[in-house]
């Protein structure tokens, strides 16, 4: 990642850089935006919303956030080698408990269309591809396209600031009559693969395969790439999956070769934690 030009060479303390602390669901990183200058965006970013009623709000999030680690660390000070071998103890039957319930017989697909929102206008306006496009308005984007996300732009952003990461970025009004359409040509796809799939939005869905891999003797990896490839036949747009035993770290595994790829979780216990611990503390939410 390249350091932007307050960083280089320089040893400034933190406290003249208070956007490095600045973390928001702007600053978050989705697929596409590996590479992106961090620090620049947090300080755009920050630069730009100070003053408004969300910055306020995240500092409010942020002093609250610190009250309580400090509240834990106090409380963990207070704790006995005794008090920890106790805790130790209680989690390790914990994690035992939930052992004995663990099901690795399913499996799981999660389909993930990319940049879905973007990618419709896009096939429908063919003059937008290559080009940076968010779908919605300088008061808040939906979804952005992929050549935009390198510059840091992302859903959930306001218009205003994802123009200031990119003066080129183009916006296209939602159009979500439009995203339907397509949205129902996928779960036409979808169903054919498991006809009780659970639709997460307009563009994700879950699917359990197990009963489509035994019948047909084929790997999961197989079903993932021909649903993908029969989803791009009926729509002419790209989507990823990710396949594992349960559907959080099947959502998980969808992300890992977006976009237009997927990536198998074995069913097997040991292939599981090991993957689960070499995931960021961020993506280990629910798991």
């Amino acid at each position: 990642m390249a350091k932007s030009e307050t960083s280089v060479g320089s040893e400034e303390p933190s406290s003249s850089r208070p956007w490095e602390s600045y973390h928001t669901v702007y600053t978050n990183a989705k697929a596409g935006m590996e590479g992106v200058d961090k620090e620049k965006v947090q300080r755009i970013v920050y630069e730009m919303s100070k003053g408004s009623k969300y910055f306020e709000n995240e500092e409010k999030k942020e002093a609250c956030m610190k009250q309580k680690i400090e509240n834990m660390r106090v409380q963990y000070s207070k704790l006995t080698a005794q008090d920890i071998s106790h805790h130790q103890k209680m989690a390790d039957k914990r994690i035992l408990e939930l052992e004995a319930t663990r099901d690795l017989s399913r499996i799981w697909l999660h389909v993930d269309m990319d940049a879905f929102y973007a990618a419709v206008e896009t096939l429908c306006n063919p003059s937008l591809k290559g080009k940076p496009v968010a779908v919605g308005s300088m008061s808040m984007i939906s979804t952005a396209s992929y050549e935009a996300r390198k510059f840091g732009v992302r859903a959930a952003m306001p218009g205003f600031i994802a123009r200031k990461l990119c003066p080129e970025l183009l916006f296209v009004p939602v159009d979500f009559q439009k995203y339907n359409h397509y949205s129902n040509l996928t779960r036409k796809v979808f169903q054919k693969y498991d006809p009780n799939f659970l639709a997460a939005s307009l563009d994700e869905a879950y699917l359990d395969i197990t009963s489509v891999c035994k019948e047909r003797g084929i790997t999961s990896g197989e079903v993932a790439a021909e649903l993908r490839q029969s989803v791009h036949l009926e729509t002419g747009l790209t989507c990823s999956a990710g396949v594992a035993p349960n559907r959080l770290l099947a959502k998980v595994c969808s992300d890992i070769n977006k976009p237009n790829g997927q990536f198998v979780l074995p069913n097997d216990r040991s292939a599981v934690m090991t993957f689960i611990s070499s995931l960021p503390i961020r993506k280990d939410v629910g798991l």
